[in-house]
């Protein structure tokens, strides 16, 4: 892979150590909860309150997604719910039936405006006037500067609960396998007209310059959720210890 098209490997390194530690988090917030309180309905809504900034931003992306396109909405609800399996639904926005197209655009509304809030909470509370290259180092020198801003310790938190709540769920998800096949049908068209080298040309920028950015504000959010899920580790086995109890998972 070019230089280019570097900013596309990292997006792709840093999605998987996200992924987890969101999965690692979700499971050890509810777990933390429980082993403090002894019961799941208040784990589930301390994990619930740990997160809510970022459920708030999420169901507000669905909202107003849907409106933008032209989906009506028939309701909107911001109380957790247990589900199945363990799992946690913290919000839902309920739209009418659509084509794929507009039903995959608001379910990927929540990852687009939690990147934006991300990188808006590095210029804004941090002061990155400009985006840093696209390395450990640049994104280091990120964080260390947040250090020193005001209110650091609230724009970190900020970044933590948006990261940890943006990612679409299930539902969110299901359209987007027709939308893909349709795409790589059209490509396959435009391939054969032979029209791809130019429309490639124009893309490129425009799919680089998003791809950066998704890529940097993945960066910022590992970086900050790893010492999140230390700090939690550290948590539950003091307090499973003074306790005298341990969670399973």
């Amino acid at each position: 892979m070019t230089s280019d098209w570097a900013p596309l490997a990292w997006l792709a390194a840093l999605s998987v150590p996200l992924f987890f530690l969101t999965r690692w988090l979700s499971l050890h917030l509810q777990g933390l909860g429980l082993l403090l309180s002894g019961s799941q309905q208040t784990a589930m809504l301390l994990h619930y309150l740990v997160l809510l900034p970022g459920v708030l931003l999420h169901e507000m992306s669905h909202l107003l997604a849907a409106r933008l396109v032209g989906v009506k909405t028939r309701s909107i609800s911001l109380r957790p719910k247990a589900r199945r399996g363990g799992n946690i639904r913290f919000g839902a926005v309920t739209v009418a039936k659509s084509d794929p197209f507009r039903e995959s655009w608001i379910g990927l509304a929540p990852l687009l405006t939690g990147t934006a809030a991300i990188l808006l909470l590095a210029r804004w509370q941090f002061g990155v006037e400009s985006l840093p290259a696209l390395n450990p180092e640049g994104i280091g020198q990120t964080l260390v500067s947040s250090l020193q801003a005001p209110d650091a310790l609230l724009g970190l938190y900020l970044i933590f609960a948006i990261s940890n709540a943006m990612w679409p769920s299930e539902s969110d998800r299901q359209p987007w396998a027709a939308v893909l096949v349709f795409l790589a049908l059209a490509a396959g068209m435009v391939y054969v007209a032979g029209l791809l080298p130019q429309i490639l040309v124009e893309l490129k920028r425009w799919v680089l310059t998003g791809v950066t950015h998704l890529a940097f504000a993945f960066g910022l959010a590992v970086s900050v959720d790893i010492p999140f899920a230390l700090l939690i580790l550290v948590v539950e086995k003091a307090g499973g210890r003074m306790l005298g109890r341990h969670v399973e998972y």
